[in-house]
């Protein structure tokens, strides 16, 4: 499989994310690091282009459901397990989408590492 990887400023989320839907990618997953890496991958005829950006994990991030609804599940994931704020989901599950014992568990924030939620 032909892999890139691109690094863009977060702005630029909606417009890539819009240009790779237009020739054709569906997008294949979105992952976050601890350290609020998030990269977004998109697939098309054996290639996988993948968006890069870090941010500060307290920003907000605008969805992408509007270009691909099942988004949703990615980005639920996101907010559930890292604390992030994602804005304008097409489904949002409120924080309620995984049940884990410890609210935010992979927030990499000194306030929140080990503390219950």
């Amino acid at each position: 499989m032909d892999q890139e990887f691109w690094d863009i400023e977060k702005v630029d989320l909606l417009n890539k994310s819009l240009d790779l839907k237009n020739a054709g990618y569906r997008l294949a997953q979105i992952c976050v690091s601890q350290h609020f890496t998030l990269l977004y991958s998109f697939e098309k005829e054996g290639k996988l282009v993948s968006l890069r950006f870090g941010m500060d994990g307290a920003e907000p991030v605008e969805s992408i459901g509007w270009l691909y609804p099942y988004a949703f599940l990615y980005e639920n994931e996101m907010k559930d397990l890292f604390g992030l704020n994602i804005l304008n989901m097409n489904l949002d599950f409120g924080g309620h989408f995984y049940k884990t014992s410890v609210k935010h568990p992979f927030d990499a924030s000194a306030e929140s590492i080990g503390k219950d939620g």
